[in-house]
């Protein structure tokens, strides 16, 4: 991947963010490209979320479902 991943807004995706798929809630768990930590080929590059209504699911970064709701407070 040339370019971090974004939101289909152009935000960056950071692990712990809040945000919704559909009509679905959820937290980031972790942003996947190739050559991080726990990459896996066959998935491919995207993101790990997790959340009450689907348990883990993986997706594209350009998913135009995938919308932040609010930043991971520090």
């Amino acid at each position: 991947m040339k370019r971090k991943p974004t939101y289909f807004t152009g935000e960056p995706i950071r692990e712990g963010d809040s945000v919704r798929i559909g009509e679905w809630e959820g937290v980031v768990e972790s942003v996947n490209t190739k050559g991080s930590p726990g990459w896996m080929d066959y998935i491919g590059e995207g993101v790990m979320l997790t959340g009450p209504a689907f348990g883990r699911l993986h997706t594209r970064f350009d998913d135009e479902d995938l919308v932040l709701v609010r930043r991971k407070q520090e």
